[in-house]
């Protein structure tokens, strides 16, 4: 009676030893992203100037005298699960360069998840002269643009380096 219930006891903790084994090293590095950790304050300026540089690398499209880009932001790497739009327009003029992002919140359709209906745009618009940048017009509060220009940046960046591949 106690060796075949040792035996499954022993047989049940070599089967969790052996699932941790493999699901570890799945779940620590999503996990570890996941925990809250200090985050130096976010530049708004240098934050545009880097969503433009980077957008300006990917480049526009043939036949255009602007660059044009769109983004979508959310976890994973396929955008139909994404959360919301970000469509890039950058134009130079006289004053430099203008930089106008438009960011809109992607409702899912209840018939079809995969359907999303553009809900609540809203928008930046800078101007870029030199080597500083400066919000014209925003709909977003100064710490909203702090939270969200950093996903925006992780978006353009994720893009331009599968666009490398």
């Amino acid at each position: 009676m106690w060796g075949k219930g040792l035996r499954l006891g022993v047989r049940r903790r070599a089967a969790w030893a052996a699932a941790l084994a493999v699901l570890l090293p799945i779940l620590l590095p999503t996990g570890l992203a996941a925990l809250p950790c200090p985050q130096k304050a976010k530049d708004v300026p240098a934050l545009l100037r880097e969503i433009e540089k980077c957008v300006r690398e990917i480049g526009g499209y043939p036949g255009e005298d602007f660059v044009r880009r769109e983004f979508f932001l959310g976890e994973g790497d396929d955008d139909t699960y994404k959360t919301h739009y970000v469509g890039i327009l950058i134009k130079d003029d006289a004053e430099g360069p203008r930089m106008t992002i438009l960011i809109t919140w992607l409702e899912p359709s209840r018939e079809n998840p995969r359907v999303k209906y553009a809900r609540d745009p809203k928008t930046i618009v800078c101007r870029l002269p030199a080597d500083k940048a400066e919000v014209v017009r925003s709909d977003y509060s100064q710490s909203d643009l702090e939270t969200l220009l950093p996903d925006v940046l992780r978006a353009v960046v994720d893009k331009k380096n599968l666009l490398k591949k």
